[in-house]
């Protein structure tokens, strides 16, 4: 474990590190409709701006992973974001087309990749056991209010300096966080460094997809954040189409469930050295299933429904630092493969999940409840298989 200075700096890092993901979303997602009508695209192409990010920004966690366990997490974190500010610079280019955004923001994805990966690998690398749970609380719930922050900002920049303004802003952030990386971060990556040679890191892939341990726990990870993704996903159809919100009213209601999420990660830390991970873990889903319960049997009223979303928000952010811990606890010399595995797979269930739904026609909250519910025997099930007893 580091010192208690060198941790709390490597967490700080790690916070800002995870959050460059989402505010590199967050921030676009308002300024689209202005970079349709700056540039006379239709906006269904511009919706493109955040789909080239988000296929570059999955896959490329399977390189990041096995490149930080080889050459270090410091290297390659310095490169991708070199990476990402080079994307956000071609978006910035005068009288840039939509085809120059469109490469940039390929770019910029490509460059953030890393984040995801080598954020959760730095903590591995420096913290065991219930401080390790704390540290990733703390990410966790950076992770949690970086999203609803981040199109609030976005919004604002957008309305008083027009849709440029937006990229300044990411240039402005990755350029001192990698200014930060460059004089504070050292190198956390002190194990032997393995192999980059394609046959080692595809069988280190297979290997982990072929071990109880990380199937059990990797699964409680992708069905946590797949079950968080349902709500976000259904909730704007339930408080819009069935109760008949318009979309500025549920915007301000849509910050509760991210409290949840906080919330979870606080009574987390502060129960972490006297409830073990697995007691966690078992007892989540629980609380998940008792939030499908009451979303699918409470009258359509806006704040029993965000109620509803708010408990199993909170179930998210108890299990999630958990399931990430005990994932990572046995691969501390090839932690960077093992959380891009990780990542990859957490993204790739929550998109499956989210087109299935859609294409089932999940929209209505006795449906969002019931999804809930499954969910959460689901996360049960993997619990025992993961840890065993019920």
């Amino acid at each position: 474990m580091t010192s208690s200075v060198s941790g709390t700096t490597i967490m700080v890092l790690a916070c800002l590190i995870v959050s460059m993901g989402q505010l590199s979303l967050g921030l676009v997602f308002p300024v689209l409709p202005g970079i349709s009508q700056a540039l006379s695209e239709d906006p269904e192409r511009v919706q493109w701006l955040i789909s080239a990010y988000l296929l570059a920004f999955g896959p490329v966690q399977l390189l990041y992973g096995p490149l930080s366990d080889a050459r270090g997490r410091r290297p390659v974190l310095l490169a991708g974001l070199a990476l990402a500010l080079a994307g956000v610079g071609l978006c910035l280019l005068p009288d840039a087309s939509f085809e120059w955004l469109l490469a940039g923001r390929l770019l910029q994805g490509l460059g953030a990749g890393c984040g995801a990966v080598v954020s959760r690998a730095m903590l591995r690398d420096s913290f065991e056991g219930p401080a390790l749970r704390n540290a990733l609380s703390y990410m966790a719930m950076a992770a949690a209010i970086t999203p609803v922050l981040a199109p609030a900002l976005g919004g604002m920049l957008g309305d008083y300096a027009g849709w440029q303004s937006v990229f300044v802003a990411m240039l402005l952030y990755l350029a001192l966080l990698w200014l930060v990386l460059l004089t504070r971060f050292r190198e956390t990556h002190r194990g032997p460094r393995l192999s980059l040679h394609p046959v080692r890191i595809i069988n280190s892939y297979r290997t982990l997809l072929g071990q109880r341990h990380f199937l059990g726990h990797g699964g409680m990870l992708w069905g946590q954040f797949a079950l968080m993704m349902t709500s976000v996903s259904v909730l704007p159809y339930v408080m819009q189409h069935q109760i008949g919100m318009s979309a500025a009213e549920y915007g301000r209601w849509a910050l509760l469930p991210a409290l949840g999420l906080l919330l979870g990660g606080i009574i987390n830390n502060r129960i972490q050295f006297w409830v073990r991970a697995e007691q966690v873990l078992r007892i989540s889903p629980f609380i998940q299933l008792a939030a499908g319960l009451w979303i699918m049997l409470m009258p359509l009223e806006p704040w029993l429904m965000v109620v509803g979303v708010f408990i199993q928000a909170l179930g998210n952010g108890m299990a999630f630092p958990n399931a990430m811990s005990r994932l990572l606890e046995p691969y501390r010399d090839a932690a960077g493969s093992a959380a891009a595995l990780s990542g990859a797979m957490q993204m790739l269930s929550a998109s499956l999940l989210t087109a299935a739904l859609a294409q089932a026609g999940v929209d209505t909250a006795f449906s969002l409840g019931l999804c809930v519910m499954l969910g959460a025997l689901v996360l049960k099930g993997l619990s025992v298989f993961a840890i065993g007893r019920f």
